[in-house]
């Protein structure tokens, strides 16, 4: 695969990115949402305990379809009204609302058929093949290929096995970074999502694997959504470098949103030095960077790097099996104490714990929980404005029946008993995702 030149920016030699800002438009909130009684009027953000009960029944499911049928801008308005009108939650009530609501989100989806080769949108868009037991275990497989070229059959016959569940997705067209091309990354997120729907899937036992340019994309998808996987092993494939010049492929850094966001992420790389499709100074130079990382935060950071001769652009010669039963081996975290995160994607606002409305392109953040019920947030590249950033909390990050303290580049941002709201049941509902439920959070600058 291609790796573009890119002016090599400011910062960490291993870590250069270019970030950008990106700039969003402001959106008139729309009228006040449908299963609200018409005899009610905004209150202010601190209802209190007086506030009205969540809604359940009819309501309740009317307005679960409302919000997760809306736009963000119609979402947020939606928060703020709830926010407004409804008491905090109990911790019973939260835990009874939790079961009722993923029940509610997982009717709504689509499913997926079991075996065999079938399409997931309309007729002739998002093939995918599924092979193996449904079982507790998932692996996505992707295939190689490039522009023109490459389908999920190719996938499906080289990977497989192990006893688990196989989805083998194509890309939706066919470029040369078809993975994260055309909405192809979206679709493979639809596709998990619809697999937990379809069979008893363990959220926490969910892997990403390819070949080429399927190793490319198990490199991108793997660390751009790393909250979603439990590992990720990408086989002749490399993530997108930065060249020093177009003439001068002396690699000098690796696109944002990959590598700090490895911290909580197992990595599988496998690599032949004489690979002359995807040669191997980009892996080379992700592992040196993964090793300096290592040094600098050594409670993050597990991956193997195995490096080969003599083996092409072919698959390792043990097969790909053993480097898999490695991955399988680790269980997601959805809630670490620890999480990094250097936003690449405007869409993804949603990263373990942490929410940000519209996420400044390339900053790196460390958010750290500690045992004293204070959370940490260190920025690492970037401006260090945090307005639109919340973090969802509860257990085992902290005693909500206790006051949070909250430092943002070691100035007190927050400190206080926080409530369980049903707004953030909501905010946080559309992932599907029992792991990332949560029902409290702390704005640190509230829209």
């Amino acid at each position: 695969m291609h790796n573009p030149a890119r002016p090599r920016p400011a910062g960490s030699r291993a870590l250069q990115g270019a970030a950008w800002l990106l700039a969003g438009a402001l959106l008139l909130a729309p009228p006040l949402p449908t299963w609200a009684p018409a005899s009610l009027s905004p209150r202010a953000a601190d209802a209190g305990p007086d506030g009205e009960a969540p809604p359940k029944g009819k309501a309740l499911k009317d307005l679960v379809a409302e919000y997760l049928d809306a736009e963000p801008a119609a979402r947020r308005a939606l928060r703020r009204d709830l926010d407004a009108r409804l008491r905090p939650l109990e911790p019973k009530e939260a835990e009874g609302l939790r079961k009722t609501l993923l029940d509610l989100a997982r009717k709504r989806g689509p499913k997926l058929h079991k075996s065999g080769s079938s399409w997931f949108y309309e007729e002739g868009r998002g093939r995918y093949i599924a092979e193996g037991k449904p079982g507790p275990v998932l692996f996505i497989g992707l295939h190689g290929g490039g522009a023109g070229s490459g389908d999920a059959a190719s996938s499906a016959s080289a990977m497989g096995g192990g006893g688990w569940w196989w989805i083998h997705p194509e890309v939706l067209e066919k470029t040369e970074h078809g993975w994260t091309d055309s909405g192809t990354d979206r679709f493979v997120l639809d596709l998990v999502q619809a697999a937990k729907r379809t069979a008893k899937v363990d959220p926490d036992r969910i892997y990403i694997t390819g070949h080429s340019m399927g190793g490319y994309g198990s490199w991108t998808l793997g660390a751009q959504h790393a909250d979603v996987w439990a590992g990720a092993a990408p086989f002749a494939g490399a993530p997108t470098a930065y060249y020093r010049s177009p003439d001068d492929k002396t690699v000098v850094g690796i696109q944002d949103g990959i590598l700090p966001n490895l911290y909580n992420l197992p990595l599988h790389v496998y690599q032949s030095l004489d690979d002359v499709q995807v040669t191997p100074e980009s892996n080379i130079f992700a592992n040196q960077a993964l090793t300096e990382l290592k040094a600098r935060f050594p409670e993050g950071f597990t991956w193997k790097y195995v490096e080969v001769n003599g083996r092409g652009h072919a698959a390792p010669a043990e097969g790909y099996m053993p480097a898999l039963e490695w991955l399988a081996s680790h269980k997601r975290n959805a809630r670490p104490r620890v999480v990094q995160w250097q936003t690449s994607l405007p869409w993804k606002q949603h990263f373990y714990w942490l929410w940000w409305e519209q996420p400044e392109i390339g900053a790196w953040f460390e958010v750290r929980a500690g045992e004293d019920n204070s959370i940490d947030v260190t920025t690492i590249q970037g401006s260090g404005d945090v307005t639109g950033f919340s973090l969802f909390v509860g257990a085992p990050l902290v005693d909500l029946e206790r006051p949070v303290t909250v430092r943002v580049d070691g100035e007190q941002r927050f400190q206080g008993v926080v409530p369980r709201t049903f707004s953030t049941l909501l905010m946080t509902l559309p992932r599907e995702d029992d792991g990332l439920l949560f029902d409290a959070r702390i704005d640190l600058d509230p829209r």
